[in-house]
């Protein structure tokens, strides 16, 4: 059978690739390579140049042809996933988790959201022999991961509607904790996006320490401590994350999920740094940011014993203290505190090169453009600049001086 390239060669006569392509709308390499066989005509493609070069149908009727003499290849169903499917998706999650502490959740999102549809879809079918419930709990928690992940790349949209469906999966297993992680992820999304009435709405509901566990109900406490401080009520906002702190102090209680393991004197200090940049207290904010950013180093058992500068090198809580030295370096550039910025732009430096994290980096280019835009006289040091520079090649953004 004579191929499409041949026809086309054949019947094109005295037309030029530049005619022909101009009356088939398709570029002139797209002619060379249907006519070369490099690339294989669509539907479309066939159509417009049978009516471009009067074909009368010869052009379709062997795009036809060569679709039905294709061979047809048929995908071998997989077996049904056996009872280990529940432990290889914790796993999965513990994997996920370690990636996410170390590198940030942004370069991870796509494979975490993967694994949450892999599950959902396992169970949707029924091609398990799972345990329904187990598969469902663990599912619930991989969602939850891939929300944080979503979140993490600044992708706030899909971060909330992932966050549902794994509340749903969640319920689904009678997994009452994970089901409020997740609810308590949509309040975080929710100040993010700086909806603080939706936020308070969602923590007030749950936060009552007769129905929740302690350390569940903080986290719910932080949550409305910074809704309060986004709409002004510094009075309210540092009750409520005094109130938090002091549940962290009676904790741990047997009725404390297993996922508040980072709820730590690290997330206590870079939660109140976090309020007080909220209602514009940067000073105030400062120590606290810093505190968070050591007291992460200080977990990780990889750091010398008696090393006290930050790096971003071999440390398991690489994200999260980027998070909070960005936020602090945002409170120095904010203050106009340009000596004591210097210092932490360099470690940011650093950490751009091993971290990466959107939703932070959306506060960090704020505080590169404060940097840029000081006044000379008094502003930020030449090398303050250079590092302001070099933070921004190496995200590719086109801020500069």
């Amino acid at each position: 059978m004579e191929t499409f390239g041949a026809a086309l060669r054949r019947l094109r006569g005295d037309f030029t690739t530049r005619e022909l392509a101009r009356r088939a709308t398709v570029s002139k390499s797209h002619i060379s390579d249907l006519e070369t066989g490099r690339r294989a005509p669509s539907a479309q493609v066939a159509a417009a140049l049978d009516k471009a070069l009067s074909a009368n149908g010869e052009l379709l009727s062997l795009f036809s042809r060569s679709l039905s003499a294709a061979p047809h290849y048929q995908v071998p169903a997989e077996p049904p996933r056996t009872a280990d499917y529940v432990s290889e998706i914790r796993d999965t999650n513990l994997h996920l988790i370690a990636l996410d502490s170390r590198y940030g959740g942004t370069g991870i999102a796509d494979v975490a959201l993967q694994a949450f549809r892999s599950a959902r879809r396992t169970i949707a079918t029924g091609a398990h022999n799972a345990n329904e419930t187990d598969l469902q709990a663990a599912a619930g928690e991989t969602g939850e991961i891939a929300a944080w992940c979503l979140y993490d790349g600044d992708r706030l949209d899909e971060s909330r509607a992932v966050t549902h469906e794994a509340m749903f999966m969640s319920r689904l297993a009678g997994d009452r904790a994970m089901e409020l992680f997740s609810l308590s992820h949509l309040a975080l999304v929710d100040l993010h996006q700086r909806h603080s009435r939706e936020a308070l709405r969602i923590a007030e509901s749950v936060m009552d320490p007769g129905v929740v566990a302690p350390r569940l109900g903080a986290l719910f406490k932080i949550r409305a401590a910074r809704a309060l401080a986004q709409s002004g009520d510094r009075r309210r906002s540092l009750e409520t994350l005094a109130q938090a702190e002091s549940a962290l102090l009676d904790s741990v209680h047997p009725r404390d999920p297993h996922w508040t393991w980072w709820l730590d004197s690290s997330e206590m200090a870079v939660q109140r740094g976090l309020l007080y940049l909220e209602l514009g207290e940067y000073s105030a904010a400062m120590p606290h940011l810093n505190d968070a950013a050591h007291g992460r180093i200080r977990r990780d058992p990889y750091a010398p014993a008696n090393g006290t500068s930050i790096t971003a090198h071999g440390e398991e809580w690489g994200r999260a203290a980027y998070n909070d030295l960005i936020h602090l370096f945002l409170a120095l550039a904010m203050a106009k505190a340009w000596s004591d910025a210097e210092p932490i732009a360099a470690t940011v430096t650093e950490f751009t090169r091993e971290v990466v994290s959107a939703r932070s980096e959306v506060m960090l280019k704020t505080a590169v453009r404060l940097v840029f835009s000081a006044s000379p006289q008094g502003g930020p040091s030449g090398s303050l600049l250079d590092l302001s520079e070099e933070i921004c090649r190496a995200r590719a953004w086109s801020v500069s001086r």
